[in-house]
């Protein structure tokens, strides 16, 4: 008998930790709070296309500290699944697996792309 074969989703949704948000309203007012948002979103932009461009590169070596950055800045507005997508390159990393690198690289891009265009949409909906 064969083994069943894994089915992996790409449509994995973008999910966000509201209380982190609140929180940032809370400690800088609203207006604030939605400059540092939206000053994230710019860093975490430029983070996900470093982090390609490294990637298509193949100098994986160089991943450390992007991605260290990706998780603050991503954590810092509540990203919560872009966070663990990041935190996953950086464990795949430390395991020297090429394979595990690669899925976890390429499921960061998808999710650091959902994500953005999820709070864009959120902050289309706010007004």
């Amino acid at each position: 008998m064969k083994p069943p074969v894994a089915i992996l989703r790409l449509d994995e949704p973008a999910r966000f930790n509201p209380d982190q948000l609140e929180k940032l309203c809370t400690e800088l007012g609203e207006v604030r709070a939605e400059s540092e948002v939206a000053d994230a979103l710019g860093v975490i932009g430029k983070l996900l296309q470093d982090v390609e461009n490294l990637d298509q590169g193949q100098h994986p070596h160089g991943l450390g500290q992007p991605v260290r950055h990706l998780i603050a800045a991503s954590d810092r507005i509540g990203m919560a699944t872009l966070a663990r997508a990041a935190r996953n390159v950086e464990m795949a990393q430390a395991s020297g697996d090429a394979v595990a690198l690669s899925a976890t690289l390429a499921r960061l891009q998808r999710v650091g792309e959902r994500s953005i265009l999820a709070i864009w949409d959120l902050e289309d909906l706010s007004g």
